[in-house]
């Protein structure tokens, strides 16, 4: 077994022992709550179905924060058996070993992206299908503003199954942004030759204004891709991120939140690279120091202070405070910099 191996698994064992037992306590507190009604609904098959595709969901948020328990704790293993100083003694200093976990590291990354993208929107769909009568039963109180290809629409009321929609504006604008043509309507049903508005105003931008009592809406919206857009998904497939960035899809974010995730979906094959930086923190002193114990706390600091840094660089890329490139990949640029300076400056 070669050296590199040997501390892949050594990882390896300790990520999936911690991410095993977050994504138990996430599913165990989420059951408490929807389980009775699970139960009622969809019987004890029901459950499990409901586990399996709330599991991926629930990984993708809590992967980073595994990836850094468990690294931390596996150099603290390695410190503990006195591994590290061995290690270090024949010539391998932290550097070297990390870079011999950067295959871990990239199999984590790919994973986290994995998630993101692929798996996670596709377990939220999933679940969505799979249980209709607990979210898709309820009609849409909120409002929900969405964009389809060069027009912005606000819809008061969304029913249900999405065929039905109260207080509608459409905003039609040029292929330069500016508006030119605004109708109203009190509703907008979805038939067998399209949707149809009934009792709209009609408004050109020189104050003609038309009253008509039914008109169809030419539109790409669907009943199913509104309701999908006015519920917001924390997840999107990155195909459909790439069509609801280019106009073909309809979105129920802005433009930023989508470009954010998009860019995202790279960058979290990073984040990874970073937390392994701030969990070999914890190879250095020995047990009978203490000092192991100090750098554990250290490290987990760090990384919980990263994943706080990249939620708020992320939300001020998805409100259009920042551009979507550097509110993705700041932090992971910035706290993989610090990372490896401080190994550096404590190995020295």
């Amino acid at each position: 077994m070669t050296l590199a191996l040997y501390l892949s698994r050594q990882l390896a064992a300790r990520i999936l022992a911690v991410l095993t037992g977050i994504v138990a306590l996430g599913l165990s507190l989420d059951m408490l709550e929807n389980s009775t009604e699970i139960l009622d609904k969809y019987g004890v098959g029901g459950l499990g179905w409901y586990a399996g595709l709330r599991a991926p969901l629930i990984l993708a948020t809590v992967l980073p924060l595994g990836v850094l328990v468990g690294a931390a704790l596996a150099f603290l293993a390695l410190a503990l058996r006195n591994e590290m100083v061995v290690l270090r003694a024949a010539g391998y200093n932290t550097a070297r070993v990390l870079v011999m976990l950067l295959p871990l590291a990239l199999v984590c990354g790919l994973a986290q992206s994995h998630l993101a993208v692929r798996l996670g929107p596709a377990a939220e769909l999933a679940l969505v299908k799979r249980f209709p009568e607990m979210f898709n039963s309820k009609a849409i109180e909120k409002e929900v503003w969405l964009r389809d290809s060069r027009s912005v629409i606000r819809v008061g009321r969304t029913a249900a199954d999405g065929a039905t929609l109260v207080a509608v504006s459409i905003f039609e604008t040029s292929a330069g942004g500016a508006l030119t043509q605004r109708t109203d309507a009190k509703v907008a049903r979805y038939t067998n030759d399209g949707w149809i508005l009934e009792e709209a105003t009609v408004q050109l931008p020189n104050e003609i204004v038309k009253l008509v009592a039914v008109m169809s809406w030419a539109t790409q919206l669907t009943p199913s891709g509104i309701l999908s857009a006015a519920r917001r998904p924390e997840l999107v497939d990155a195909g459909e991120l790439r069509q609801i960035l280019s106009g073909a899809l309809p979105a129920g974010r802005g433009t930023p939140f989508y470009s954010v995730q998009l860019w995202r979906s790279y960058s979290a094959i990073v984040v990874p690279s970073v937390m392994f930086l701030f969990g070999a923190m914890a190879s250095f002193g020995l047990s009978r120091s203490g000092g192991g114990i100090g750098r554990v706390a250290l490290g987990l600091f760090g990384g919980a202070f990263f994943v706080l840094v990249d939620g708020v660089f992320t939300s001020l890329g998805e409100v259009g405070a920042m551009n979507a490139i550097l509110a993705a990949f700041l932090a992971p640029g910035l706290f993989f910099v610090i990372g490896l300076w401080s190994i550096v400056v404590i190995e020295e």
